[in-house]
């Protein structure tokens, strides 16, 4: 043994064969540092992937854990919804829609709160027959259990049958129509959520108003929806309102004011602000170009258009 380490020493210690075997090294090295860092690399890709994968998902992250109730709560919760209970009905709801995650139960007490008379849960399950959400469309059911919602007053439930039932101004290719379009129905809807102080509901009375849609063309009460829904804050009313005090009313001042409200709200999207800019400077400078455009108009031609001041 000590023989041959001897041997290999000696071969090692000559100048030709000590660079031959560095150079192997570095050679051998160089290859098994590349598939390293080709391999660190993946576990890297696949490790950051894990995370954005989990990262906010209910059970992986754990702000958003959600825990299940112990069993005797849930056969609490049972025994209630069998004999009527619409709290413990709407618990079961969503122990089924985020913990358990079984719909079809989910469904089957959404369904007997729904036949109690909730609000809510007509609501919701109106809404899934409508979208056809885990099952077959079925808008006739899916309509009447929101009409039912809409009587009690529901707001959700107005604005999604306003929504539904309005006729589109254009519609795209991949424009899916739920229910057949009824324009009066949908303003009655939406003058019902108006009148409950909503402000989306407001801005639409104010557009049916004002396009004739539904309802006879009336630009004073168009005016005061919009004006009603842009004094609660509502961005979008008054994005509208500085286009059309400027477009069709001819009120730059108006326009000028709530262009600046939606300006100085931080809330405002970037195409809310960039409308509201393109209407505030139109505004600005259009009586300008009014005044200019008419002293051109007064004054002759060949006439200079201010008269020189006398000595």
């Amino acid at each position: 043994m000590s023989k041959c380490i001897n041997v290999w020493w000696v071969g090692l210690s000559s100048p030709g064969t000590m660079t031959v075997f560095i150079r192997r090294f570095r050679f051998e090295w160089r290859k098994r540092w590349l598939a390293c860092k080709g391999w660190m690399g993946v576990v890297g890709l696949v490790w950051a992937q894990g995370l954005s994968i989990t990262e906010g998902v209910v059970g992986k992250d754990s702000r958003f854990r959600l825990e299940a109730p112990p069993p005797y709560v849930l056969d609490s919760l049972r025994r209630e919804a069998r004999v009527g209970s619409v709290a413990a009905q709407m618990a079961l709801v969503e122990y089924f829609q985020l913990i358990d995650l079984k719909p079809d139960s989910a469904r089957f007490y959404l369904a007997k709160a729904a036949a109690a008379g909730l609000a809510e849960a007509q609501y919701l399950l109106g809404l899934i027959y409508l979208r056809g959400i885990e099952g077959p469309r079925r808008p006739a059911e899916g309509r009447k259990l929101l009409e039912e919602a809409a009587r009690k007053n529901h707001i959700l439930a107005l604005r999604v049958l306003y929504q539904v039932l309005e006729p589109p101004d254009s519609v795209s290719p991949l424009h899916v129509r739920v229910l057949p379009y009824d324009a009066k129905a949908a303003f009655q809807y939406a003058l019902q959520a108006a009148q409950l102080r909503d402000p989306p509901s407001m801005a639409t009375v104010g557009r049916y108003y004002a396009q004739g849609k539904g309802t006879p063309r009336n630009d004073s009460l168009a005016r005061y929806w919009l004006r009603q829904a842009a004094e609660l804050n509502y961005i979008p009313a008054q994005v509208l309102l500085a286009q059309w005090y400027l477009e069709r009313w001819n009120q730059p001042d108006s326009a000028l004011y709530w262009a600046q409200k939606v300006l100085q709200n931080e809330r405002a999207s970037l195409e809310e602000q960039y409308s509201a800019r393109i209407a505030a400077y139109h505004a600005e400078y259009l009586p300008r170009w009014i005044a200019i455009l008419r002293r051109l108009l007064q004054t002759p031609p060949g006439f200079p258009q201010s008269s020189p001041s006398a000595p």
